[in-house]
C-alpha cells in the first residue's frame, strides 16, 4: 500500500511539474501576442486637423486619429494610414515624433516632426512650414 501511494506520489508531482511547464509557455506566448498586437494610440494634444497657410497646401491637410494618420490630397480626398509605431524624443521644450506607416501598396514611410506645446504648432522634418491644429476630434 506504501509503494502504491508512493507511485500516486510521484505521478501527481510529474503531472503538477508538466502542468506548471505548459503554463509558463502558454504565458510566455500571451505576453508575445498582447505585446505584437497591442494598437498604436496617438497623443490626445495631437489628434485633429492640421494645416499650413503655405500656398503650395491650399487644400492639403494631416489629419490625425487614435490610431491613423490621414493626408488631404485636394479636392476633397485624402489617403488614410494606420500608424504602425511612434517614436517620441524630448529636445528642450519641444517634441520630436516619427510616425511609422504603410501606404496602400505596404511600401513603409515615416512622417517626422517637431511639436511645440508652447505655440501648439508642428513643422515636419525638412521644411519650414508651420503647421497649426484647425480642428480637433477624429474617428480613427
Amino acid at each position: 500500500m506504501y509503494i502504491e501511494k508512493m507511485r500516486i506520489d510521484v505521478f501527481a508531482s510529474e503531472i503538477h511539474q508538466q502542468v506548471k511547464g505548459l503554463s509558463r509557455i502558454v504565458l510566455f506566448f500571451l505576453i508575445i501576442f498582447l505585446g505584437c498586437n497591442g494598437e498604436v494610440v496617438v497623443p490626445q494634444h495631437l489628434i485633429g486637423v492640421w494645416e499650413t497657410p503655405a500656398p503650395q497646401y491650399a487644400d492639403r491637410y494631416m489629419k490625425f486619429t487614435e490610431h491613423a494618420l490621414m493626408y488631404g490630397i485636394g479636392e476633397g480626398e485624402e489617403v488614410s494610414h494606420e500608424i504602425e509605431k511612434i517614436d517620441m524624443e524630448q529636445d528642450g521644450g519641444r517634441t520630436l515624433y516619427t510616425f511609422h506607416y504603410k501606404d496602400a501598396e505596404g511600401e513603409k514611410w515615416t512622417l517626422t516632426f517637431t511639436y511645440s506645446p508652447d505655440t501648439g504648432t508642428i513643422q515636419t522634418k525638412n521644411s519650414k512650414e508651420i503647421w497649426e491644429k484647425s480642428k480637433s476630434g477624429g474617428t480613427g
